[in-house]
């Protein structure tokens, strides 16, 4: 899939400022799903043009069946992850987060 979000496909261009580390342009949406910071989050489903549904998980869907949040294993851990986990346990009290090693 390519990327068609705007906001998406120039986040290389403001992440470096807000975040602190270096984001290179993505060249397709699997790609965007992959830099996520945990693998829960990074799920992309679209409704095609034929009624078919296409769903990209680079890491899988097991984590979000189970609940899960954990840090993405390809890449060190975000300098939001205390947000973003807080964020998640607002609203799914029930989730099972696994800590930063």
């Amino acid at each position: 899939m390519k990327v068609r979000n705007y906001k998406q496909a120039c986040v290389h261009l403001w992440f470096e400022g807000r975040f602190g580390e270096p984001y290179a342009p993505l060249p397709d949406t699997e790609t965007a799903l992959s830099r996520f910071v945990a693998p829960c989050f990074a799920v992309g489903v679209r409704l095609e043009a034929d009624d078919a549904i296409s769903v990209v998980a680079p890491f899988g869907l097991e984590d979000v069946f189970s609940l899960t949040v954990r840090p993405n294993p390809t890449r060190p851990v975000a300098k939001g992850w205390d947000k973003a986990v807080a964020s998640a346990r607002g609203r799914w009290p029930e989730i099972t987060v696994v800590d930063p090693a």
